[in-house]
């Protein structure tokens, strides 16, 4: 079901943690859709061993770490992501960009109306996304906020 972006109420958004950049718009996106009365949560994969020179400062993030938050299997523990796919989310964004294990699981086990990604034009994830916003190279995430609140503004209320 695809809503108007006003008549959205929660959020979800599956990230990487990559740099600060990165994790700043993530967050001001995030400040923004608070601001206007949207609950966020956030899950993020941390690769192993990665050292994060920034504060995570959103209080509804959730960070799953390769190694102490995966199974044998590379899957993600129930304990790690079971405070964020206990939620219904209206809309649920994959920022991460590029075909991922991680984020297809997440997304797959999140029950979410409207389930957004970003892809090239040689990936496929229709099977788990409703909707797809195609691009060339890494995904820019500051554009791909705008173009995701652009097209669910336009939908009539």
């Amino acid at each position: 079901k695809i809503e108007n972006i006003e008549e959205i109420k929660t959020i979800g958004v599956i990230c990487r943690l990559s740099d600060e950049a990165n994790w700043n718009i993530l967050h001001h996106f995030a400040k923004v859709m608070e601001s206007q009365g949207k609950s966020v949560h956030i899950i993020a994969m941390q690769q192993k061993d990665q050292e994060l020179n920034f504060v995570i400062t959103h209080q509804s993030t959730y960070k799953c770490r390769v190694g102490s938050d995966f199974n044998f299997w590379g899957l993600p523990t129930n304990d790690s992501i079971e405070p964020f796919i206990s939620r219904h989310y209206d809309l649920l964004i994959d920022t991460i960009g590029e075909q991922n294990f991680f984020s297809q699981y997440i997304a797959l086990r999140t029950d979410a109306s409207l389930k957004v990604v970003y892809a090239t034009p040689s990936e496929d994830p229709t099977e788990v996304f409703d909707l797809i916003i195609r691009g060339d190279g890494q995904v820019e995430l500051r554009g791909f906020f705008n173009n995701i609140i652009e097209y669910l503004s336009m939908i009539k209320k």
